[in-house]
């Protein structure tokens, strides 16, 4: 009898080693993922930072050059075009690692971006109107552009939050 108990013993001893062991692999791959998706967030933050500053460069020159009568340059439409659209891919992969604050927020810079670029635009074609009108679509450009940096600044806000927080959730 003494020696069936000793073995009964020792398989559930076995056993209970065996849980410890899958349930320590389990936590060790929940943090594993869980810092893998951390890193795809940084990735995607930083990239979309990247796209909208290159965005904000390029409408920044072309205000220059509208502002002193000229024309936004071809080259630069089609390189702001390209960089609405980075902006664009890196927002679809914040929507995959969320969370959902920060994607909308991502969203809302991607769109105040290019309503200042259509802002831009429109005074850059009010040459041709009074100087009324011509300094109203200025006036317009500038507060839209206002409003990007405000946007950007929250965005910044949120993500570093996220990104700072060794215990925000992947869900």
């Amino acid at each position: 009898m003494g020696a069936f108990a000793s073995v009964r013993g020792a398989r559930i001893g076995g056993e209970k080693g065996v849980e410890a062991a899958l349930a320590q692999v389990d936590r060790q791959a929940a943090t594993g993922h869980q810092q893998w998706v951390k890193e795809q967030r940084q990735q995607a933050c930083a990239k979309l930072l990247d796209a909208h500053s290159a965005a904000e460069d390029t409408l920044k020159r072309a205000a220059v050059a509208i502002r002193r009568g000229e024309e936004f340059p071809v080259a630069e439409r089609d390189a702001f075009r390209g960089q609405v659209s980075a902006m664009q891919s890196c927002t679809s992969q914040l929507a995959l690692w969320g969370p959902e604050a920060v994607v909308v927020l991502a969203q809302v810079l991607r769109a105040a971006t290019a309503d200042a670029a259509q802002a831009l635009k429109l005074a850059e074609h009010g040459a041709g109107y009074g100087a009324a009108e011509r300094e109203a679509r200025w006036l317009d450009w500038l507060e839209r552009s206002e409003h990007v940096t405000e946007v950007r600044t929250q965005f910044l806000d949120r993500a570093g939050e996220v990104l700072r927080d060794p215990n925000q959730p992947v869900v």
